[in-house]
This record gives C-alpha cells, structure tokens and sequence, in this order.
C-alpha cells in the first residue's frame, strides 16, 4: 500500500510499506528507506516518504485507462513475438483483447501473479496479430497498458 499523504509516518509504516515482518527494525539511513524516499544521500525525514510505494511495475504503465503505454512485438520465421509486465508485488492483471489463433496469456483475466506475459506464435505463412488492453492492481495503486504484437510466420 502507498504511504498516506498527510498526517504521522511511523518507521512502522515504512517497513510495512517495504514488505517486513511486523516488529522488524526500520531506520531512516538505510538503503531501503532511503530508495523509497528517492534520497539517496543527505538528511532524510519521515515527511519525504509522504505518498510513496514500494511497488513498482517494469515497464511503467500508465496512469489511466485513456493514457495506457504501449507495448508491442514484432517476429517472424516461426519465433514469438512476446511482451513480459512484472510487478515487485503480486498484482491483479486484468485484460480484455483479440488474441487469435496463436495467442497465449500467461495469467487468466481476474488472476493474480507477480508477472503476466502476452505471447504469439505463427508456424504458417500469413501475418497474425493480437492486441490487448491490460491493467493491474497491486496494493491499490493501478496501472495500465495497450499490447500489441505481430508475427509474419514464414515470409
């Protein structure tokens, strides 16, 4: 979950926001605390992780449904064309699209994982193409992508 905008922070609230145990030590100096504050030297307070996460998805996604990143692929002579989205954190992936014949998923729609992957094979000789809208949920923070992927077959 995101750190909240207002109010006390505690280092409680940091290490839980860092994915550890309850009871486990967080100090403000150390590397994790300050990768999240986005301070890597220097004074660091409490107030400088107002707002922060520590779950990151690679590649970035966008902030809105109408602004999703694209991502796409391209092959051909029989290999894959494949798009790979992972989370630091399982997420919730949920998408909708035309996969086609050829097309695989790697996480139903609904489903949870810490990485979904898009992927499109073709062994014949026509072009085959798979588009999808995706989003992600993980810790209530929700990001989103277009994935686009092509593949020529045997051309």
């Amino acid at each position: 979950m995101t750190l909240q905008t207002t109010g006390p922070i505690s280092l409680g609230n940091v290490g839980t926001e860092l994915g550890r145990a309850a009871g486990t030590s967080t100090s403000l100096g150390e590397t994790a605390v300050r990768n999240l504050a986005g301070i890597a030297s220097g004074a660091i307070k409490l107030s400088n992780l107002y707002g922060k996460s520590s779950i990151t998805f690679t590649p970035a996604g966008g902030l809105s449904s109408g602004a999703p990143v694209t991502l796409s692929d391209w092959a051909a002579g029989g290999g894959n064309a494949t798009v790979t989205i992972q989370c630091t954190q399982p997420a919730v992936w949920t998408w909708s699209g035309s996969g086609g014949a050829g097309s695989f998923v790697s996480v139903a729609s609904g489903g949870s994982s810490t990485a979904i992957t898009f992927s499109l094979s073709n062994t014949g000789y026509t072009i085959r193409q798979s588009f999808w809208t995706v989003s992600a949920t993980a810790g209530g923070i929700t990001r989103y992508w277009q994935v686009d992927l092509i593949n020529e077959g045997y051309v």
